[in-house]
C-alpha cells in the first residue's frame, strides 16, 4: 500500500474553495479510481492556506496509471482556480 501526500498552498483565502471543490466532486472521482483504497482531505489549522490531500493507493504503479487517465485532468481543473503551489510525496506503509 502506497500513501500519496499531497500539500497544496492555496492563493490567499481560497482554501475553502478547494476543499468545497474536492468535498463535492474530487474526493469521489479519487475513490472510483481502480487501485484508489481511499481519499480523504483536509484544511490547515495553523496554515489556513494550506489543504492536505491523503490517498491510498494499492501501487506507484497504480497511480501512475491515474495520471494517464482522463480523470486525472478533471481532478487537476478542479486545483487551477485555487492552487499557488504545493508538493506530492509518496509513502510505503507498514
Amino acid at each position: 500500500m502506497i500513501l500519496e501526500r499531497a500539500e497544496i498552498t492555496t492563493k490567499s483565502g481560497m482554501a475553502a474553495g478547494l476543499l468545497g471543490a474536492l468535498r463535492e466532486q474530487g474526493l469521489t472521482l479519487l475513490r472510483g479510481i481502480p487501485g484508489c483504497h481511499s481519499a480523504r482531505a483536509g484544511g490547515g489549522v495553523e496554515t489556513p492556506d494550506k489543504v492536505l490531500l491523503l490517498v491510498e493507493w494499492d501501487s506507484l504503479a497504480a497511480h501512475e496509471a491515474f495520471k494517464k487517465m482522463p480523470e486525472y485532468g478533471t481532478l487537476n481543473g478542479l486545483f487551477g482556480p485555487f492552487a499557488a503551489g504545493g508538493a506530492v510525496e509518496h509513502f510505503t506503509m507498514i
